[in-house]
């Protein structure tokens, strides 16, 4: 089992799939959307810089959504 996979089951998640649609459904973001950021970023970023960019899109589309623009 490869090191990817067993980050991707600590978190709960089957597979890479699985992993980033919970992270789609937790930031409230398309799943496609999340899919695009991740293949340009590569597995080895799923942990840090994707979550860091949903997180950030996020609370964008939050403070948008409030009538408030950064």
């Amino acid at each position: 089992m490869t090191d990817l996979l067993l980050n991707y089951r600590a978190r709960g998640a089957e597979c890479r799939d699985d992993y980033l649609r919970g992270v789609a459904n937790e930031n409230g973001l398309p799943l496609d959307c999340v899919r695009k950021i991740a293949d340009r970023l590569g597995e080895r970023e799923d942990f840090g810089a994707l979550v860091l960019i949903c997180e950030e899109r996020h609370a964008r589309r939050a403070t948008v959504g409030q009538g408030r623009v950064q």
